[in-house]
């Protein structure tokens, strides 16, 4: 189970929150900006929804704030606006955006996507705390895990996440298109293939 934080004009109703409510997800809500950071700043907040109709809110400056503050956390968009504006969102750091009023399929899927994302971002870091091990006098050590086969799994994994979209893939890794191409189709790539046939 996940915990949702919903930034929403707490008089708007109970739809999103009920949308919410049946995914199973632990939800809380914010109405503002100031509210979403102090309830982050709290921890263990999985994903964020904002619907940029809540007023006082801007969905940029929510983003912007959200990085200011350290909070690397997936950012559903519900919008009302023109799909230009859905696209400057995703540009400023938004995981996705939704047409609002959104169908509660809809919602779901974002949710299942974004969540996928936080479960690849922890695998990855668990992997390269494996990968990696630092000793407290600050020396680097390998781990018995090969690390072209640590990164071959992720890059496996992050492909799957992103069905297949390499711009989005990359994206998930932290890295460019070009390297995530390069590692595609690089010579180590295809001398593991060929040791694994």
């Amino acid at each position: 189970m996940a915990t949702i934080l919903l930034v929403d004009e707490p008089s708007a109703g109970p739809g999103h929150r009920e949308m919410l409510a049946r995914t199973g997800h632990a939800t809380y809500s914010a109405g503002s900006v100031p509210q979403a950071l102090e309830a982050l700043a709290r921890g263990d907040v999985d994903l964020v929804v904002a619907d940029d109709r809540t007023p006082g809110l801007t969905v940029p400056t929510l983003l912007l704030s959200l990085r200011a503050a350290g909070h690397d956390v997936p950012t559903i968009v519900l919008t009302g606006q023109a799909p230009e504006h859905a696209a400057r969102f995703i540009r400023s750091g938004a995981t996705s955006c939704l047409p609002a009023p959104v169908q509660p399929e809809q919602l779901e899927l974002a949710i299942d996507q974004a969540l996928e994302l936080v479960r690849l971002r922890r695998e990855n870091e668990a992997l390269r705390r494996e990968v990696l091990a630092i000793r407290p006098d600050g020396a680097v050590v390998l781990t018995t895990l090969d690390v072209g086969e640590a990164e071959a799994r992720l890059i496996e994994r992050a492909l799957v996440v992103a069905n297949g979209n390499r711009t989005r893939a990359a994206k998930l890794l932290g890295i460019s298109v070009r390297t995530l191409r390069n590692k595609l189709n690089g010579p180590g790539r295809a001398a593991a293939e060929a040791a694994a046939d």
